[in-house]
């Protein structure tokens, strides 16, 4: 019975002591419900719908008018508006504001009156295959669907029995242009938002653990008599770190578009500005976040719970726009968010500084800020350890020694 004994002792022990602490609690049992109720939020559509859908009218038709009333009518498309060429809709592509365009060619009326042969053309944003599968598909069922309808309509006027009908429908073909990923090529789809999702879990965690590191082995005690402005010393440790980062986010880069061959259509220029500003401020938001821990542990707790959502909720799988509004709202403050934004424009699309402008300025605030957190919060750890108060606790502890051994 002794071996049941320890089991039942050791067993009640360590449920004892894991109910006492709040963090392991909320590690294993709360937050883990949290990530699941979230993911399910975000997935709660079951499929992608509301495309944003412009339409480059060339025909000018009631006929014309119907089709795009019949996308709109759709839950996959949200028809927003008319372009006058496809240069338009791939400036409005860069921006996020549209990823599909029906192409009406002129003369579609006339050609489909006459029973000549006709095509509507849908050209769709293959760089996120989610988006590209919906709307490639949707696109066929619906034109196909509407003309079906309207060639049944046509010869039931006629007097055409409804049996018959089937072989008079009339001849539309839908054509589809896919851009930047035509083949449906995973490694150009996911890589780059996967390197991007990895330079930031592993700038944050190492610049944290370094931080917590002088905290558990005291060393800014050390540092606070070599300095004499704390400023400084924050602005040191960020530029080291920064610079080690940065290094290391170029290293990570050259592997998918040089040993993986990810085509790079964009300025390599506008990547490194943007992932300069993105990783300055994860150093600065990893060293202020250190800065209020006291351990390693607890700031890897920390930094773990805001990464591992990060990729998922930053759109570059599952589209911003399909995402429930509260989930979408989060979503647009988190950083990656807006560097993989960055990084699928330039990179897979070919987008050029003007539609990246709005996503740079944004990574800029967000170093900007994350800077000056670093700074307060190093400034603040180097305050509260001043050189007197290691001259005064040994003085005092050299007292208390003395006057021990005197009564003694």
């Amino acid at each position: 019975m002794k071996p049941v004994y320890d089991f039942c002792l050791t067993w009640s022990r360590e449920a004892h002591r894991f109910f006492r602490d709040s963090r392991l609690v909320t590690l294993l049992l709360i937050v883990p419900i949290l990530y699941v109720m979230l993911f399910g939020q975000l997935y709660s559509q079951h499929r992608v719908r509301e495309v944003p859908t412009v339409v480059q009218d060339s025909d000018r038709t009631p006929l014309s008018r119907q089709i795009m009333q019949a996308l709109n009518a759709t839950e996959t498309f949200d028809v927003r508006g008319s372009v006058a060429n496809i240069q338009q809709f791939r400036e409005m592509n860069w921006r996020g504001k549209a990823f599909v365009c029906v192409v009406i060619p002129q003369g579609l009326q006339q050609d489909i009156a006459a029973g000549r042969p006709a095509r509507v053309l849908a050209v769709v944003d293959g760089s996120n295959m989610i988006i590209a599968t919906a709307a490639t598909r949707g696109v066929s069922e619906v034109l196909q669907t509407y003309f079906v309808g309207l060639s049944l309509r046509k010869w039931s006027a006629r007097g055409v029995p409804a049996h018959h009908t089937g072989v008079q429908a009339m001849p539309l073909e839908t054509g589809l242009r896919l851009w930047y990923n035509p083949t449906f090529n995973y490694t150009n789809f996911l890589l780059i938002g996967l390197v991007g999702a990895v330079l930031q879990q592993v700038v944050l965690l190492a610049v944290a653990l370094a931080r917590a590191k002088d905290h558990e082995e005291n060393t800014l005690e050390e540092l606070r008599r070599q300095v004499s402005h704390p400023v400084a010393a924050a602005h040191a440790k960020l530029t080291f770190y920064f610079m080690v980062s940065f290094g290391l986010s170029v290293g990570l880069f050259i592997l998918p578009f040089g040993a993986f061959h990810v085509p790079l259509r964009g300025d390599a220029g506008i990547l490194l500005i943007a992932t300069a500003l993105f990783v300055l401020g994860l150093v600065g938001l990893g060293t202020f976040i250190s800065s209020l821990t006291i351990s390693q542990l607890l700031s890897t707790q920390i930094l773990m719970m805001i990464g591992v959502p990060s990729f998922l909720l930053s759109g570059f799988t599952w589209p911003l726009f399909a995402m429930p509004g509260g989930i979408r709202w989060f979503a647009e403050v988190l950083p990656l968010t807006h560097y993989l934004t960055v990084l699928r424009n330039t990179a897979t699309s070919g987008a050029g500084w003007a539609p990246n402008l709005t996503d740079l300025r944004w990574l800029f605030g967000f170093a900007a800020t994350a800077v000056a957190l670093q700074c307060i919060g190093v400034w603040w750890r180097l305050s509260a350890t001043p050189i007197e108060k290691t001259t005064l606790e040994g003085d005092y502890a050299g007292t208390a020694r003395i006057q021990a051994t005197n009564r003694a």
